[in-house]
């Protein structure tokens, strides 16, 4: 399996925090303290569930976090950190966190609340969903919710009493802070070339 091919310094550091059973890698995803649902990578692809848990990997003081990844997928996040292992070793100080297919502002203001000195990093996918996800954890950081919808081929959004409209086509964290004049000061991440993610980027080139 695809995941036995990761750096093994990525397996290792995330290993506490996955069950394998025989084929399948399984993530946890928990919710005041009780597993509600699970991720699972295997031979075919990954099954990422839509949910009120977040699968979350740290392994430092929540006040000494200095950056959090927040992503759709688990299998996503590893597959990033096969790319970028610098990010696992001293002296960064990270935590990694999977919020499923529909992530919602709950679930980003809990862990703003946990890790409250942490830089986000976002790790979504690089279609349209991705990047109004991205868009939604910069407003959800200042607990705002903005609404958006596809019009045509344009997001379409309502902020501060304004209704804005984006082409998809050019449709971005930046472009959207660029638009409506705000910066949460989010670094996204995005794979490079044709793949939509970290996920199908490293399973199509192993």
């Amino acid at each position: 399996m695809s995941f036995y091919l990761l750096k093994s310094e990525v397996r290792n550091f995330f290993g506490p925090f996955l069950n394998i059973a025989g084929d399948i890698v399984i993530f946890p995803y928990v919710r005041e303290n009780h597993e509600i649902d699970h991720e699972h990578w295997h031979n075919n692809g990954v099954h990422v569930p839509v949910s009120s848990g977040i699968w979350l990997v740290t392994d430092s003081l929540p006040a000494s976090v200095t950056d959090l990844f927040i992503g759709h997928s688990a299998s996503d996040i590893l597959c990033f950190c096969h790319y970028y292992p610098s990010w696992l070793t001293p002296p960064c100080s990270v935590t990694f966190a999977s919020l499923g297919l529909l992530p919602s502002k709950e679930q980003v203001v809990r862990l703003k609340s946990l890790f409250p000195n942490a830089k986000i990093h976002t790790v979504f996918d690089t279609g349209i969903s991705g990047r109004v996800a991205d868009c939604k954890v910069a407003t959800w950081k200042f607990g705002k919710d903005v609404r958006f919808r596809l019009a045509n081929d344009e997001v379409e959004f309502y902020y501060k009493r304004k209704s804005y409209y984006i082409p998809v086509s050019v449709f971005s964290l930046n472009h959207f802070e660029k638009v409506v004049g705000s910066r949460a000061e989010i670094r996204t991440h995005k794979p490079k070339g044709p793949f939509e993610t970290f996920h199908q980027f490293f399973t199509d080139i192993v």
